[in-house]
């Protein structure tokens, strides 16, 4: 498992400034913190993954020369700069004026305006980049995953790998996804257990599910929380 984030640990959003410009006093922190050291491993192989799945992203979303992906993950310090700069001009995401405390899943919304904490059935536009809050109580391993109108399946957080991130409490997660232009009903899971759970269990359990109906999705060891969004313009 992670190691506890400590009293002297630096924001979320400190340290995705750190990645985009470095601080001296942040890097000193790092060196010392085991907590903040596995914070950085995971946003460097984030990053990686990014940069070998989304080699031209930056490219083809000016130029247009092929359709974007349903869901481009922005992951820290390969796409902070191109789509998730809300989150570095406004308060961070994790205060009380965004979310509700206790909530095991709270979706922000953000890239047109301030970030705020979506709710239920909120229509969301194209463009809109969305991070992921968790808070399972303990720790816990955790997925986090999406399903359209088709029953499809989109893999959000983490973007690559079998397991899931471990988390240690109330976590705002690394990286980002922002939404194309595609419309209709989307249903962001939380798939949180004890145990690590491979995504190929995830994938199969919420593969095919309706996406206006919770209730039918059972995976045996985990625990689920969800949001309902809306995608299309107001």
């Amino acid at each position: 498992m992670n190691a506890a984030r400590t009293a002297q640990c630096p924001s979320d959003l400190a340290l995705e400034e750190h990645l985009l410009h470095a601080n001296p006093a942040t890097a000193r922190h790092i060196a010392g913190c085991a907590h903040c050291q596995t914070w950085e491993r995971s946003a460097a192989e984030a990053s990686r993954a990014f940069a070998r799945e989304n080699p031209r992203w930056m490219a083809t979303t000016q130029a247009r020369s092929r359709p974007l992906p349903r869901w481009a993950p922005l992951l820290p310090a390969a796409a902070l700069a191109a789509a998730a700069l809300f989150f570095l001009r406004s308060p961070p995401p994790e205060s009380p004026l965004y979310a509700t405390k206790g909530e095991e899943l709270t979706v922000y919304i953000g890239g047109q305006g301030a970030p705020r904490a979506a709710t239920q059935g909120e229509r969301v536009r194209p463009g809109e980049a969305l991070r992921f809050q968790v808070a399972p109580g303990a720790a816990a391993f955790v997925w986090i995953a999406s399903v359209d109108s088709t029953g499809a399946v989109s893999r959000l957080v983490p973007a690559e790998g079998t397991t899931p991130l471990a988390v240690d409490g109330t976590q705002l997660l690394p990286g980002s996804a922002v939404l194309d232009a595609a419309e209709g009903p989307e249903r962001i899971w939380a798939v949180m257990s004890r145990e690590p759970l491979s995504w190929a269990v995830v994938e199969q359990a919420l593969q095919g599910s309706p996406v206006r109906d919770s209730t039918t999705v059972q995976i045996p060891g985990a625990r689920t929380a969800t949001v309902l969004l809306e995608r299309g313009a107001p």
